[in-house]
C-alpha cells in the first residue's frame, strides 16, 4: 500500500522520487498493475474503491497514448 501510495504521490507532484516532473507512462502502468493485485487481495466496498482507482489510471493511459 505504501508503494502505491508513494507512487500517487509522485505522479500528482512529479517530484518525490523521480527528478523529471509529471506522470510517467510506466509509472503509471506500474500503479495500475499493482492496484489490481491489490483489489485481488481486497474484499468488500473496498475492492470496488481499488479498481475505480486503477480504472482512472488505465483512462488515463489510453487518453495520454491518443494524445501522442
Amino acid at each position: 500500500m505504501n508503494s502505491i501510495t508513494a507512487g500517487v504521490f509522485e505522479e500528482q507532484e512529479g517530484h518525490l522520487t523521480q527528478p523529471e516532473p509529471g506522470p510517467k507512462a510506466d509509472r503509471i502502468a506500474e500503479v495500475a498493475e499493482k492496484l489490481e493485485g491489490l483489489a485481488d487481495e481486497a474484499s468488500g466496498e473496498t475492492v470496488d474503491h481499488v479498481l475505480a482507482a486503477r480504472n482512472h489510471c488505465l483512462e488515463y493511459l489510453e487518453e495520454s497514448s491518443g494524445a501522442e
